[in-house]
């Protein structure tokens, strides 16, 4: 059976990737490759059929991975062509990939090409600022949902703050929007006695507190660690991965180069447990007001929602379950073992060793009521069992093991957790 290929992901390593730098405007490159453009992979040297198995060769090392989706073009034999899962990885240079029939010929003709396809979301609206970075509102474009909020990201320098602080975007959710700039319905975060209270930075100098809702990839130290804003991130690439289909993703950075344990964000839809749910949409993001000089002795994982237990951990959701005209935020939990994620104080399973796939289960969102499920991401009862980014099979489904910044009252720790990347 050929394996499906709607959710697809991405890493820092592949070739011609964007890198999350010291820089304004890195989350939005990395975001305009994963949802929108792809990422090109360059030629192939050769596609050789051995029944339906095909073996991509490539001319130098391709930096890919196993369970990847990528996407032949320039096949003259159209079999080839479209989008494959990459079943195994022989060497640097090769890949293989199922097609649903025996093809043509054994051995494809034409100049190939090889791409990361995108997850196929819509950027309708954009700006960019001279200083750096730029305004975007991201959105999926399938009409079939209740509902198609905006993700509207604002990464670039505000005027109040200064250049050398730490970098993130400034993420909401926004149920409407004509421009980049003109936002309608409800918003999450919002505060109707200041509107501008998540987007334009208030005070000077070092007592700017610039956002509410964020997206950190620059900081002076990791992200489970307690650092202020004012801080000088090092310079160098931080590692990213970006998992989702068409309605939901996940992106997790690292905020400090050679580091391996990220952020957990994400922005999409849910699967509602509601009968009628006109608003399944989240939006999982650092929610932190403090300012830039701040010592935040609390790392900023203590505000993440699906990397925390802690009581500031909280997701935002579009609308109340009973869809009052206001946003909300819901708690994260998982068949009543919610600190499963952290490191060494939970670890359900300790030092036995297990005949199978070490054991994970789905993440709930309670908004006042079990709201719903998130899609494809997966909390362990075990510490870290898997290498990050290792690639798991199990019941026919695909997924991958994610190293993970989590945090719990006032500590930060180390984790692990587990999303779906596919099936055969």
């Amino acid at each position: 059976m050929v394996a499906s290929t709607d959710i697809k992901f991405y890493v820092h390593t592949n070739s011609n990737a964007p890198q999350l730098q010291n820089a304004f405007g890195s989350m939005i490159s990395v975001l305009d490759a994963c949802l929108v453009n792809g990422i090109n992979i360059g030629p192939i040297s050769s596609l050789t059929a051995s029944g339906t198995t095909i073996t991509a060769l490539f001319s130098s090392a391709h930096n890919l991975m196993q369970y990847q989706v990528i996407k032949i073009t320039g096949a003259a034999q159209s079999e080839f062509n479209g989008e494959h899962r990459i079943l195994t990885v022989p060497n640097a240079q090769s890949v293989t990939f199922e097609l649903a029939f025996v093809p043509s010929v054994s051995q494809a003709t034409g100049t190939v090409s090889a791409s990361l396809p995108p997850l196929g979301w819509e950027k309708p609206f954009s700006s960019s600022n001279p200083s750096g970075g730029g305004k975007a509102a991201y959105r999926s474009k399938n009409l079939l949902l209740p509902s198609r909020p905006f993700l509207r990201v604002v990464d670039e320098l505000d005027p109040a703050y200064t250049v050398t602080y730490a970098k993130y975007a400034k993420v909401g959710l926004v149920e409407d929007m004509t421009d980049i700039n003109t936002m309608l319905g409800v918003q999450a975060p919002f505060d109707s006695s200041n509107p501008g209270r998540n987007w334009i930075a208030s005070g000077s100098d070092s007592n700017v507190v610039n956002g509410w809702s964020k997206w950190y990839y620059a900081l002076e130290g990791s992200f489970y660690s307690s650092t202020s804003e004012s801080g000088i991130p090092t310079s160098g690439s931080r590692s990213w991965v970006v998992v989702g289909d068409s309605d939901y993703f996940y992106i997790f950075p690292t905020t400090m180069a050679g580091d391996s344990f990220a952020a957990t964000y994400g922005f999409g839809v849910f699967d509602s447990l509601l009968n009628i749910d006109t608003a399944n949409s989240f939006l999982s993001s650092s929610l932190i007001e403090l300012g830039v000089t701040a010592a935040d002795r609390q790392p900023k994982t203590r505000y993440t929602g699906l990397g925390s237990t802690s009581v500031q951990g909280a997701t935002l959701l579009q609308r109340r379950y009973d869809n009052q005209p206001n946003h909300t935020l819901a708690k994260t939990l998982s068949l009543g073992v919610s600190s499963s994620i952290e490191s060494g104080r939970f670890n359900y399973i300790n030092d036995t060793s297990l005949t199978n796939v070490v054991p994970f289960a789905p993440v709930f969102l309670f908004d006042d009521v079990l709201r719903g499920i998130l899609k494809g991401f997966y909390w362990l009862f075990q510490d870290k069992p898997y290498l990050n980014l290792e690639a798991i099979e199990k019941n026919k489904e695909l997924f991958v093991a994610i190293n993970v910044a989590v945090g719990v009252g006032v500590a930060g720790y180390k984790g692990q957790i587990i999303v779906k990347v596919g099936g055969i």
